[in-house]
């Protein structure tokens, strides 16, 4: 246990903490920057408890007092030792199993951020921009992202549709030619039916823009650009939990990108949008 950071080591029992002792962990586990600032008796306060609790609770996570406790945590905060991809466990408390998964979304976002070119995304927005047509592929799991793209590319006033039916793929991606694009989502990149359907429309000349947590998956290879959706898999969750945020995201990237190529043509239909559906809210 003395290998292991105090915040660590407080979610490791915050669900056998009881009445101000599980308050104070709480506010530690919520509030981690403010307790290198706070004295004992400061946390105490904003915890509704005696200077006793807090200390009883450091003793309790192996440290000889607060200060101890607030010596670990500062070094955690300057320079992070948790582990972000910490595996959930079976007794983990509901804000536990939150910060561990919330904690896990956030890196594997600031990851995507940090491996995709800027210059990719440059390049997909520019074929998406001076298409004619686009289309919106994703089989399983990823269908529902590629509907989520058409619902946005929806408001670019491009023409859009959305297929997630194998037979369907084909004979939209029979029918592109040069001045259309189809953005196809797969997390696997290995759908063989998507990618055959994506080499029709390659033959045809259509820009091919993927997006993919496998930058090396067969997707990539009959792509014109790749985008990659980092996600990781552990026990508890696939990666496709988190690399399907991280594909919405790149999405979203895409999709303003293209909005601001045209911006006054972006109003003028986004206020036709919202003038339809007015009619069917109260």
């Amino acid at each position: 246990m003395n290998d292991t950071g105090g915040i660590e080591r407080l979610r490791n029992i915050y669900s056998e903490l009881k009445g101000a002792e599980k308050r104070v962990g709480e506010y530690i586990l919520k509030n981690p920057e403010d307790i290198i600032h706070s004295s004992i008796t400061e946390l105490a306060e904003n915890c509704k408890c005696g200077d006793a609790t807090v200390s009883r609770l450091s003793k309790k996570l192996g440290f000889k007092g607060y200060q101890d406790l607030k010596i670990r945590i500062a070094s955690e905060i300057v320079k992070p030792i948790v582990n972000i991809h910490e595996e959930i466990k079976e007794n983990d408390d509901s804000l536990v199993l939150m910060q561990k998964i919330f904690n896990s979304t956030i890196s594997s976002l600031n990851e995507t951020l940090r491996i995709n070119d800027s210059k990719e995304l440059d390049k997909a927005i520019g074929y998406i921009h001076n298409s004619k047509r686009i289309a919106f592929f994703g089989m399983g799991g990823s269908a529902a992202i590629a509907l989520d793209a058409y619902h946005k590319f929806m408001r670019t006033g491009k023409y859009c549709i959305f297929h997630d039916d194998s037979h369907f793929q084909a004979m939209v991606s029979s029918m592109y030619d040069e001045n259309d694009c189809i953005i196809a989502i797969s997390n696997t990149g290995s759908n063989k039916e998507l990618v055959e359907n994506l080499k029709i429309g390659k033959e045809k000349g259509v820009k091919i823009i993927s997006v993919t947590s496998n930058y090396k998956s067969p997707i990539s290879k009959v792509s014109d650009v790749v985008l990659v959706s980092y996600g990781k898999e552990n026990l508890s969750r696939s990666e496709a939990m988190e690399s399907r945020i991280s594909a919405l995201s790149l999405i979203d990237c895409m999709f303003v990108g293209t909005c601001l190529k045209d911006k006054d043509n972006y109003y003028k239909v986004l206020g036709e949008i919202r003038d339809a559906i007015a009619i069917k809210r109260y």
